[in-house]
């Protein structure tokens, strides 16, 4: 095969791989605007629902914290610092908003990530979308 056909050929897939013919001021538009969107998500559903939890859980003697950098928000209890779980952006087309689970067992830790509200975009997520991830995660580091 000629190599400029196999060429056109590679980067054609390439190109549909990454999303079609964006260019990459696009996807950094796009990486903005869901910067923006989580944001907003963030301060406005996902911090408050986990301050709520933190004070639910303090109530009941569970000492935990909820610790809320420019671009995560974490709930971390005081018993193992390796249980927590967190929320965070992840940008890679199409942008969408991780749950991470860690939870420290005899065997080791075990952390598991899962993307919250499959199938919506950023804005579309809800304080329901978050607590289905939250609360299996809460059960398992409770036990």
């Amino acid at each position: 095969m000629d190599v400029a056909e196999l060429r056109k050929r590679i980067l054609r897939e390439l190109d549909r791989h990454a999303g079609g013919e964006r260019s990459s001021g696009d996807r950094r538009t796009s990486a903005d605007s869901a910067r923006v969107a989580f944001t907003r998500l963030l301060g406005g559903t996902i911090a408050p629902l986990l301050i709520q939890t933190a004070s639910i859980l303090k109530a009941e003697g569970e000492l935990c914290q909820v610790h809320t950098p420019s671009d995560t928000a974490r709930l971390a209890f005081e018993s193992s610092p390796e249980d927590f779980i967190e929320f965070m952006l992840d940008t890679t087309p199409p942008a969408h908003v991780i749950g991470r689970g860690s939870v420290r067992r005899k065997g080791g830790t075990m952390i598991e990530d899962r993307i919250v509200g499959v199938g919506k975009t950023i804005e579309d997520i809800t304080d329901e979308d978050v607590l289905a991830f939250l609360l299996p995660e809460l059960r398992k580091i409770l036990k």
